[in-house]
């Protein structure tokens, strides 16, 4: 796909690890463009992106080369692990959201409120995924739901069926109030 000024939008990474890319070059545009989009984490001065990513930045028009070798949308999904977490994330991608992947955290996601950069402000939101059928136990459901509001977010189930629909579902804890 090519943009307006009908260059091709390309990014070049390298595989560093079982679920991380390292970006080497961006064709027509700069790793601070990714950043405002919240894609991507800055680390040690090198811009790492997760497969999630990399998808989506396929499906919106780049053309993805990992290690030299041109990755295609199918190829790429294949590196997804849990593939609920692709529908949640192009669902809230679609919906104008900014979300980022939580590796090895409590949550799934991280998500802006819409207009707000991931630049220059905190994430309003903590998605954790809740798969019909596997449910999630109580202690876990309020251990996330402590961690997110000792973080100053909300948080969201994602509940998504085995249709993969997807209902979010805004959790919080109930205070008395004082008499």
């Amino acid at each position: 796909m090519r943009d307006s000024k009908n260059q091709e939008k390309a990014i070049i990474v390298r595989k560093t690890g079982t679920d991380e890319y390292s970006l080497i070059k961006i064709n027509n545009g700069d790793a601070y463009e990714l950043e405002e989009k919240g894609i991507g984490d800055e680390r040690s001065g090198t811009m790492v992106l997760r497969p999630i990513e990399l998808v989506y930045l396929s499906i919106i028009g780049y053309r993805v080369m990992i290690d030299g070798n041109e990755a295609g949308v199918n190829e790429l999904i294949r590196e997804i692990k849990n593939p609920h977490a692709l529908t949640v994330y192009l669902d809230m991608r679609k919906r104008g959201y900014f979300i980022k992947p939580v590796v090895n955290g409590p949550v799934d996601f991280l998500v802006w409120d819409k207009g707000k950069s991931p630049v220059n402000s905190s994430p309003r939101y903590m998605i954790k995924i809740v798969t019909e059928g596997l449910g999630i136990q109580v202690m876990e459901l309020l251990n996330v739901l402590k961690y997110s509001e000792s973080m100053g977010a909300q948080l969201v189930l994602a509940l998504v069926s085995s249709e993969g629909v997807i209902t979010y579902y805004k959790a919080f804890t109930f205070k008395p109030s004082k008499i």
